[in-house]
């Protein structure tokens, strides 16, 4: 009886215990100077790990000639397979290269690697982030002009993103703003009240154009609507600023048959040209932006968040001094000078696991002669404290000249007072 529940106890254990498939350890690479260089070397670690866990190289079976401008659906593919990672290290090699080394537990066969079904597993596995949609839809004799924001709203929120809407996240920033003035925080209303508080994460923006060009008919059968629609559309970090993806559709030609009404196919236009055709690759105009939007995010979860930094009055020397102090922090990844003006704004970029306002107590303590002039969510802005301020105020060439100058005035006017007062 003691062996039987011994035995019964041991298959429910196994049962309860977590599945682990190949566990690899791999590094991906990008080029530092891309745009999307994090994004894009996570992505090629992950496909790495891939092929060397399950033996599957997910670019030759894609036939994509192209990974860097598709590195996004190797990340989605990759993550069919893989089942969980752990980022090892990231950082900028000497040959001019972002690497990721990851540790990989790689799942054997052939997965389902469907889009959505990854994408809903990333975003049970991260904090989905918040998406708005502002679309211009100009189709000439189509009354509804939320067609194509209709489908990206679908399509993003059975993916697992969190939608929001852009009018509201401003309109509650209004209220904020009103809040704050009458709590006598009069700083904090004037930045809610501009929007610098940001309700949501990224921004699909742009707009679809066209027109419907008639009906046609093929040999007697029911007239079909025909549309001829083109679209260009971006994603913004909005945090940033900084524009991830841009996807221009030049305009064609789409017939729909079998028409119930004339919104019901200007509906069906509109998928198809945000779907695009099996036929055609890469013409998935709308799947390209959500899976934009996850593997930009997954890499700003996973490698830790690039932060902007931006310093007023910052020189070369100083900008590299600054690079040299936080390349060694723990949780710093890399560090890129962006600009440098020592007479307005120098620009730094710093990839780091940390808050905004850790980052920036490091900075003060590394550079005494700046002081945090405001802090958001992966923006810091410094400037020269008072007492720095005040020093080259006073040893500036103008300052120097007009005391010398104000002296000799004062100099001859005490001399005229001598003389004066002697006769």
């Amino acid at each position: 009886m003691k062996t039987k529940r011994w035995i019964a106890g041991f298959i429910v254990l196994a049962c309860l215990a977590p599945s682990y498939g190949i566990m690899v350890e791999v590094e991906g690479r990008a080029p530092a100077d891309e745009p999307m260089a994090r994004s894009q070397a996570l992505a090629d670690a992950l496909r790495e790990a891939v092929r060397t866990g399950a033996g599957v190289d997910l670019v030759s079976e894609s036939q994509t000639k192209n990974f860097t401008m598709e590195f996004d659906r190797m990340f989605s593919r990759a993550r069919g397979y893989v089942k969980r990672y752990e980022v090892v290290s990231t950082g900028t090699s000497g040959d001019g290269f972002y690497v990721v080394k990851v540790k990989a537990d790689v799942g054997e066969g052939m997965p389902d690697t469907n889009d959505k079904l990854t994408l809903q597993m990333m975003a049970r596995e991260h904090q989905a982030p918040r998406v708005a949609i502002s679309i211009d839809e100009q189709i000439e004799e189509v009354k509804n002009g939320t067609l194509a924001s209709d489908w990206l709203r679908n399509q993003a929120t059975e993916c697992g993103l969190r939608v929001v809407e852009l009018e509201r996240t401003q309109g509650e920033g209004g209220m904020m703003a009103k809040r704050a003035r009458a709590l006598g925080r009069g700083q904090e209303a004037a930045l809610r009240g501009q929007g610098t508080v940001s309700g949501c994460d990224y921004i699909i923006e742009g707009a679809v154009v066209g027109s419907s060009t008639g009906e046609q008919s093929f040999y007697g059968s029911k007239p079909g609507k025909k549309f001829s629609l083109g679209l260009n559309l971006k994603v913004v970090d909005a945090a940033t600023g900084v524009v991830i993806l841009t996807e221009n559709a030049p305009s064609r030609d789409i017939l729909i048959r079998r028409v119930t009404s004339d919104t019901a196919a200007a509906r069906e236009a509109v998928r198809q040209l945000m779907e695009g055709s099996p036929r055609v690759a890469d013409s998935d105009a709308g799947m390209k932006l959500i899976r934009r939007i996850f593997a930009h995010w997954a890499a700003e979860m996973d490698l830790g968040a690039v932060c902007k930094l931006e310093f007023t009055g910052m020189d070369l020397a100083t900008a590299q001094k600054l690079k040299e102090r936080l390349s060694s922090v723990q949780n710093v990844g890399s560090v890129w000078i962006r600009s440098v003006d020592p007479a307005g704004v120098t620009v730094v970029d710093c990839e780091a696991r940390l808050q905004p306002l850790e980052l920036a107590a490091i900075i003060e303590s590394s550079l005494p002669g700046f002081k945090l002039d405001r802090s958001e969510n992966r923006y810091l802005s410094f400037r020269p404290s008072d007492k720095t301020a005040a020093k080259e105020d006073a040893s500036s060439p103008a300052l120097l000249y007009g005391g010398i100058g104000g002296g000799v005035v004062l100099a001859l006017a005490a001399a005229l007072f001598f003389l004066k007062s002697k006769h």
